[in-house]
């Protein structure tokens, strides 16, 4: 047998690594190392940010939203900057977002929106179209508000429309 045929080991890592996709084997670090605060495929192709965890509606609506833009299979990814393990900073943001290298961004409030502003130091506008480094970033005032009723739903929409 071949050193090479191996399956353990640390030749084999570096092999498999080689081998495979190197952004997805970089999406996977980020959520290995941020997994509590992370969910989703390490191929995902749109992120949304988020200050607390999104209510199921929200959830939903981000990722029909997602499959109706055409984002591809699995394409949503959920950062929660506060869970029980703690709180995200701007820098560890960033690290997630060009570790899993998403097509779009969405921040889901207020608070999002600032940490991606100290994160790419840039001034964020709320409720419209942004570009944080060359990517699209929808951010939002306050994105589960506008889940209550269809006129705001419509709006909502409106918005994540511009991702395409």
């Amino acid at each position: 047998m071949f050193y090479r045929d191996r399956w353990r080991g640390a030749r084999w890592s570096v092999i498999f690594s080689v081998n495979s996709n190197m952004f997805e084997v970089t999406g996977e670090s980020v959520l290995m190392l941020y997994g509590s605060h992370v969910t989703g495929a390490p191929t995902s192709t749109l992120l949304a940010v988020s200050a607390s965890a999104l209510s199921e509606t929200a959830r939903e609506a981000l990722e029909k939203s997602a499959a109706s833009l055409e984002f591809g299979a699995a394409p949503l990814a959920l950062v929660t900057m506060e869970t029980a393990e703690g709180k995200l900073g701007a820098e560890d943001v960033r690290t997630i977002v060009e570790g899993l290298d998403p097509v779009a961004l969405v921040a889901t409030d207020a608070s999002a929106a600032e940490t991606l502003s100290a994160a790419y130091r840039t001034p964020v506008t709320l409720d419209e179209a942004n570009r944080l480094l060359g990517r699209t970033a929808v951010v939002f005032q306050d994105f589960e508000t506008l889940m209550k009723t269809p006129a705001d739903k419509q709006r909502a929409w409106a918005l994540l429309k511009k991702l395409r």
